[in-house]
């Protein structure tokens, strides 16, 4: 009776949680996305499978132009990714400047802020994500903590289909596993066969052009664009173009 009870409240518990799962799969055009008059660009916002919320935007900083007062999120882990310009980023006590694919990974409640010191304008991604499981900082502090990484700072590993530079791959304050590494494939290339897997996956496109499957749907993905694919959906990635293409796989599971 008990295995009964439990097999029907896990049921409906996973039928709940699907109910919850705003945020669709699919590609968001770099050139579609409208500015406001802060210099933000809004690419996606909703709920998934392991996330209350997925939170990405990117945001345009002036010449000696900060994003705010160095403050902390205690709810919220965030990932930054530049596209354009030197961004100087600050965590705690901590402080670098990041290049164009320099990245910073800040853990819930590590104090941040950033600020321009260059002469021109810097592009940069934000992607916050916020757990449904409970954040756990000391988990996120002892698996290492916040760091900040410069693309040339990442080691390049040369494999059958291009390159490969894994980043992170361990616990964090959201996740029992936050991994993320970045993929070069040459011309004519996929990154695997289409396939599926438990966790959910972003793609963020560094350079070139790719086809994107999802599901049954082709899509076309180029510099900027971001790519979100759910749980168990299935997709590949395919250099169909004539130069190397680059992108960032970003995955967690609670």
């Amino acid at each position: 009776m008990k295995t009964i009870l439990l097999a029907v409240a896990l049921f409906i518990s996973s039928i709940l949680s699907a109910q919850t799962d705003t945020l669709k799969s699919g590609v968001v055009n770099w050139n579609k996305l409208e500015t406001n008059k802060q210099g933000r660009r809004q690419l996606i916002e909703g709920a998934t499978r392991d996330l209350a919320n997925l939170h990405i935007h990117s945001s345009t900083l002036a010449p000696g132009q900060a994003n705010h007062p160095l403050i902390a999120y205690n709810d919220v882990e965030e990932l930054i990714v530049v596209k354009e310009g030197h961004l100087t980023v600050t965590i705690g006590d901590t402080t670098r400047s990041l290049e164009p694919g320099g990245i910073a990974l800040i853990v819930a409640g590590d104090k941040q802020r950033f600020q321009n010191s260059s002469n021109k304008a810097v592009i940069y991604y934000v992607l916050q994500l916020k757990s449904k499981a409970p954040v756990n900082m000391q988990r996120g502090k002892q698996a290492g903590g916040s760091f900040i990484r410069n693309w040339s700072e990442m080691v390049m590993r040369a494999t059958d289909k291009g390159e490969s530079r894994p980043i992170v791959d361990r616990p964090s304050s959201m996740f029992g596993r936050f991994e993320m590494h970045a993929t070069a494939l040459n011309p004519g290339f996929a990154s695997h066969d289409p396939h599926t897997h438990r966790s959910e996956e972003i793609i963020l496109m560094i350079k070139g052009n790719v086809i994107q499957q999802i599901g049954q749907t082709k899509h076309q993905a180029s510099a900027g664009d971001l790519i979100y694919l759910a749980s168990g959906v299935l997709h590949n990635t395919n250099n169909t173009g004539s130069v190397q293409c680059g992108y960032f796989a970003i995955q967690w599971v609670n």
